[in-house]
This record gives C-alpha cells, sequence and structure tokens, in this order.
C-alpha cells in the first residue's frame, strides 16, 4: 500500500513536470465520458462487469469549410483481478484503442492505435486508486494530389503545370506516450465519485510537414505538439429512489490554449427493475480567445440505458457565428457503449 502511494504521488509530480516541458489545439469529444480510454487510461477497466467496448463518431465544420470533419474511436478494455494473491481486491486493467481523424477534400489523415493498461489498487471499501499507462503509435499524413500551388497555374488552362515546389514526406509516424491517474468512490444506490488527472503527448511527436530535408544551412523548424494535460470529474448523485443527478465536468490545457466543459444529466427509469433509464441534460464549452475566457458551445444531450448497450446523442450548437447559420455549423455526436456480464464488484463507473 505504501509503494503505490508513492508511485501515484511521483506519478503527479511527473504529469505536472512534463506538463510544462512539452512544447498545436488536438482533437476531443463532447462526450467525453462516453470515450474513457481516450481521456484517461487510468479509466482502463474500470468498468461494472467484465468487458466493455465503446464506439463514438462526430462530425463537424461541413458548411463552414466545404468539407467535413469526421472523428471516430472505438475502444475495447477488460478487466481481471490482480495476479498479486495478498492484493484481492485490487483489479488490472487492459485495453485496445483505435482512433481516426479525416479532414476531407485533402485527405489529412490522423490515424492512432494505442494500448492501455491501468492498475486499480482497492484502498477502502468501494474505493480504488488508479495508476494508468497508453502506448501506442500515431500517424499523419496528406495527399498532395488534391493541393494547388501558385507555379501550376496556366491562363487558359487552369492548374496543368507541374510543381517545382520541393514537397516533404507526406506520411509521419511518431510514438505517443500518455500517464494517467484517478480515484473512484462507490456508495449507495448507485452514488458515486471520480477524478482523474492525465497528460497526453509526453513524447513530444512532430508532425510537421514542412521540408524535413531543406537545403543547408537552413534548419527546419520544429513544431512539436504541446503537452495536453486533462482534468475531469463525474459524479451521480441521487434525488430520489428513482432519479439521479449524473454532473461532469472537464478542464484541458494544452500551451497557450485550454478548454472546460461543465454540465450535468439527469437520469430517469424506463422500468421497473431500473435496468433502462433515459438520460438528459446538456453542457457549456469554455475557451480561452483573444478577450479572454467566454462560452463556445452550448451541448444538449439524450441518452439511453438499455441493459447493457449505452447509447449517446449530442449537438454542439456553436456560439459563434462562422457560418450563414448557427444551424450550419453544427457539430453532431454519437456514442455506443456495450458492456460485458455483471458478475464481478461494483464500483461507480459513468455510462453516459
Amino acid at each position: 500500500m505504501a509503494l503505490f502511494k508513492r508511485i501515484a504521488r511521483y506519478g503527479i509530480l511527473l504529469l505536472i513536470l512534463v506538463h510544462f516541458k512539452v512544447n498545436a489545439q488536438d482533437r476531443h469529444f463532447s462526450q467525453f465520458h462516453a470515450s474513457p480510454l481516450q481521456l484517461n487510461p487510468a479509466l482502463t477497466g474500470m468498468i461494472n462487469g467484465t468487458f466493455r467496448v465503446n464506439m463514438n463518431y462526430r462530425n463537424q465544420w461541413n458548411k463552414v469549410i466545404g468539407n467535413n470533419f469526421q472523428t471516430i474511436a472505438v475502444s475495447g478494455d477488460m478487466n481481471i483481478k490482480s495476479p498479486i494473491k495478498s492484493q484481492g481486491k485490487d483489479l488490472v486493467g487492459l485495453g485496445l484503442s483505435i482512433f481516426s481523424d479525416k479532414v476531407a477534400g485533402y485527405d489529412l489523415n490522423h490515424t492512432e492505435l494505442a494500448a492501455t493498461g491501468a492498475y486499480h489498487k482497492s484502498t477502502g471499501a468501494g474505493q480504488f486508486l488508479s495508476l494508468g499507462l497508453k502506448m501506442g503509435l500515431s500517424q499523419r499524413s496528406l495527399n498532395y494530389e488534391n493541393l494547388r500551388f501558385e507555379d501550376q497555374y496556366v491562363e487558359g488552362q487552369g492548374y496543368t503545370n507541374t510543381t517545382l515546389e520541393n514537397l516533404p514526406e507526406n506520411n509521419l509516424s511518431m510514438m505517443e506516450l500518455a500517464l494517467g491517474l484517478q480515484y473512484t468512490l462507490s456508495g449507495a444506490r448507485d452514488q458515486g465519485l471520480n477524478i482523474g488527472l492525465s497528460l497526453h503527448h509526453i513524447t513530444s511527436p512532430d508532425f510537421s510537414f514542412f521540408n524535413l530535408n531543406p537545403p543547408d544551412p537552413i534548419a527546419p523548424p520544429k513544431k512539436p505538439l504541446y503537452g495536453l494535460l486533462s482534468f475531469h470529474a463525474g459524479g451521480s448523485l441521487a434525488l430520489s429512489p428513482t432519479q439521479s443527478l449524473l454532473p461532469r465536468l472537464w478542464f484541458l490545457s494544452q500551451g497557450p490554449h485550454y478548454l472546460f466543459n461543465i454540465g450535468t444529466l439527469l437520469r430517469t427509469p424506463l422500468n421497473q427493475d431500473n435496468t433502462s433509464a433515459l438520460h438528459a441534460g446538456g453542457f457549456v464549452r469554455i475557451v480561452n480567445g483573444k478577450k479572454g475566457p467566454s462560452p463556445e458551445s452550448f451541448i444538449p444531450m439524450i441518452g439511453f440505458e438499455l441493459g447493457n448497450v449505452n447509447i449517446g446523442l449530442s449537438y454542439d450548437a456553436n456560439l459563434r457565428r462562422l457560418a450563414p447559420s448557427y444551424f450550419q455549423q453544427a457539430i453532431f455526436e454519437l456514442s455506443l457503449s456495450i458492456l460485458g456480464s455483471h458478475d464481478n464488484e461494483g464500483f461507480f463507473c459513468p455510462k453516459l
């Protein structure tokens, strides 16, 4: 126990130190709580069941730039009892995640395949302290055939010439490394609390498509991703024997940028045995701009628990005018979660 506390303490220190040392904005889901392995590797295996499969889809900016951004994430994780016999209540989480982000038109793609693992140390009745690690391969590519340069233009014919631009490699692969910490507390009547902290891009991957082999003595500029520090918290508070309030918050800091999501959902059972339920509510996203922090989007959400299947649908209503109408700049997001059989000790884990 003392050893795990020491590891957790040093883990927090490492997250903070690396955040300030790692030297552009990153992907995210509005339904951050429905994409656990993307949020924090310490959430791997933190489930009320034997396994979990999550799928997330996000579509945005089609009416703003003429081509949409599509973001897809698929993950699967499971938990097993600790192999250390003296730590019978501890759990080990194992997971695998695939992420894809694509900008149509230019075929700017970002793909990531990662393995995650976590150790969940039982610190008391219904309490776990978790330490997680994510290791993966991240790839970005760009299709030059869809790009046009000034020297290609021929009057009366269009862009028919072959460009003389010295184009760099258009397929880059880098290692992705993330660390995470998580505290979970479970109470009676499905009440609970979880608080997590994670750091992503520890290896400072550089995905710049600027010329990687310029003529001497010009040195190529370095544009590594900023370290991404993420703090999240969620809970379940019983309002009555049947209804619960599910508050959620997420703070993300990356270089000079930050983002803050806060909101809540109301859970209402749809049947007497409480195996199906309706979730309804919303979130507000606040970002820092030229004039300081301001609301960027309002995000209404509705979700359904149908036994071991959870479905969520959200709509990002952007509060900044970027298109002729606010509806044209809306962002849709869909989440799906499938849980395995509930044959292990229950502990609090947000479903939607």
